[in-house]
C-alpha cells in the first residue's frame, strides 16, 4: 500500500520536474520476471527507475537501513529487502530469485554503491549476473544522466534491449557463465552511457 501511495504521489512530481527523455522506452515494457539494472549516482535513482517504468519493482537495500523496527517496516512496505554488502548474502540472493520466479520485477545497482562521478562507473559486482542465471531472468540495463542537471533541464535515460543469460551462456562456452553475463551487462552499460550523454 505504501509503495502504491508513493507512486501515485511522487511519480507525477518527478515526471513534471525531470521530464525524463528516454531512449528505447519500449524495452522497459517487459512482462513477467525481469531485472532492471542501472548506474547509481544519486539516492533518488530507485525512484527514477520506478518513474520511467510501469512495473512494481522490488529492490535490494543495504542492511544498515533496516536497523530499527520502524525502518524495517517502512522499507518492506516499499518492496525493499536487506542485503549484507560485506558478505555473499545467500539469503538476499535466494529472496531475489524467488521473487523473479514468481514473475516479479527486480531492481539492482550492480556497482553496489553510489559512484563518485556520473561518467565513471565502478566495476560491477557479479551478484546481479548470478541472480539472473539462477532465475533465468532477462536483464534490462538503464543508464541515467542527471547528476549535473540544472533546474529546467531534462533527465536522460538510455535503455538497452534485454540481455538473456541463457543466450549469453550459449555464446561463450569457454567462459564462466557468471563472468560472461557480467561482461555483457558491463558492455551494455558502457554503450548506453555514450547514447545517454549524446541525447
Amino acid at each position: 500500500m505504501l509503495y502504491l501511495i508513493g507512486v501515485l504521489i511522487l511519480k507525477p512530481i518527478l515526471l513534471v520536474y525531470g521530464r525524463p527523455k528516454v531512449y528505447n522506452r519500449a524495452a522497459l515494457k517487459h512482462k513477467g520476471k525481469v531485472i532492471y539494472v542501472s548506474n547509481h549516482v544519486k539516492m533518488s535513482d530507485p525512484l527514477w527507475i520506478v518513474t520511467i517504468t510501469t512495473r512494481f519493482i522490488h529492490f535490494m537495500a543495504k542492511s544498515t537501513l533496516f536497523s530499527s523496527k520502524l525502518m524495517r517496516a517502512i522499507f518492506r512496505m516499499l518492496l525493499c529487502f536487506p542485503v549484507n554488502q560485506r558478505t555473499a548474502d545467500t539469503k538476499a540472493i535466494k529472496q531475489a530469485v524467488e521473487l523473479l520466479n514468481k514473475g516479479k520485477a527486480f531492481g539492482i545497482f550492480p556497482e553496489g554503491h553510489r559512484s563518485s562521478t556520473e561518467r565513471d562507473m565502478d566495476a560491477l559486482d557479479k551478484g546481479c549476473a548470478f541472480i539472473a542465471l539462477r532465475a533465468d531472468a532477462p536483464i534490462v540495463p538503464i543508464y541515467f544522466v542527471h547528476h549535473d542537471r540544472r533546474f529546467g533541464q531534462r533527465m536522460k535515460a538510455a535503455v538497452g534491449d534485454p540481455i538473456y543469460p541463457s543466450e549469453v551462456k550459449a555464446r561463450c562456452p569457454g567462459k564462466k557463465p557468471v563472468d560472461a553475463v557480467n561482461a555483457a551487462i558491463t558492455d551494455a552499460m558502457m554503450t548506453l552511457r555514450d547514447i545517454a550523454e549524446a541525447m
